[in-house]
């Protein structure tokens, strides 16, 4: 494997591990993939705003490199440590467990992240009627909720539950919920620009991972610096496109804890050694 080849591939994956995450960008993303909101437009916005903070990383810290080598040093030492740190919370959240699209979603800023609707057609999750009583359980476990009735005044009853067995109880299921629920823009084409402009510029990690720690780790590599940022540039195209055309075939998945778990198992471990070899590379 070639130099150039090298720190390509090292970029491809530092940065496909960095942008692999139920973030702010992430969730807006999704956001107007499921509701069609000029998706694309976004999606393009957010590539763009990637390269250029990318690219001011690499050729950034390249000035600084050349008038004080010892910054790009201190820098790398620094970014190290963030390494260390990255890979020890995504080990801890492997462990733990419990995250999900719906928890991220729900913590999210509304203007941004997507509403429960959202989230139910990206995901599929649904209850289904208790076979039991033919109605949705009430949220106390007790009480069930008022649902249709037939006109004898009679809960109406799905065909396989016309006898139901003793001990049933309601369950969760996966749909696809129609496309028109969603289908209909809501917002004009510059508010999403603008949105996508603000998670993207605007946002503290994006930032970091992009123009901080991507710019120091790109200049380790020397000549291959560029080569480095290629990489990065890539895998995030590879990531904006996955989310594009599969971004509904996609959100069930990250609405799994046992697929995060995985997910952040193989980022922490990736983390921690390139952490391991950047550390080696200072001594």
């Amino acid at each position: 494997m070639t130099a150039l080849t090298s720190a390509f591939s090292a970029g491809f994956l530092t940065y496909l591990a960095l942008v692999v995450a139920i973030g702010a960008q992430t969730l807006f993303l999704l956001r107007q993939v499921v509701r069609r909101e000029h998706a694309w437009t976004a999606l393009g916005v957010c590539f763009v705003a990637d390269i250029v903070l990318l690219a001011v990383g690499a050729a950034g810290l390249g000035v600084a490199a050349e008038s004080a080598p010892w910054l790009v040093t201190a820098m790398t030492a620094a970014g190290v440590v963030y390494l260390v740190l990255f890979a020890a919370g995504t080990l801890r959240s492997a462990v733990r467990g419990g995250r999900s699209l719906s928890s991220a979603a729900a913590a999210e800023n509304p203007e941004i992240g997507p509403s429960e609707a959202d989230v139910v057609a990206l995901t599929g999750r649904l209850p289904v009627i208790d076979p039991a009583t033919g109605r949705l359980p009430g949220r106390d476990g007790g009480t069930p909720s008022r649902g249709p009735r037939t006109p004898a005044g009679g809960p109406v009853r799905p065909a396989a539950a016309a006898r139901p067995s003793r001990g049933t109880t309601a369950t969760l299921t996966r749909v696809r919920p129609a496309a028109g629920v969603v289908a209909r823009p809501q917002a004009s084409k510059v508010r999403v620009v603008l949105l996508a402009l603000s998670v993207s510029l605007l946002n503290p990690h994006a930032i970091l991972d992009a123009v901080v720690m991507m710019g120091t780790f790109a200049q380790s590599f020397g000549e291959a610096t560029w080569s480095y940022a290629a990489g990065a540039m890539a895998a995030s195209a590879v990531w904006f496109g996955a989310l594009g055309w599969g971004g509904e075939k996609l959100a069930p998945l990250m609405d799994s804890p046992r697929v995060w778990r995985a997910v952040d198992a193989v980022v922490g471990v990736l983390m921690l050694a390139l952490a391991v070899k950047l550390g080696l590379g200072l001594l």
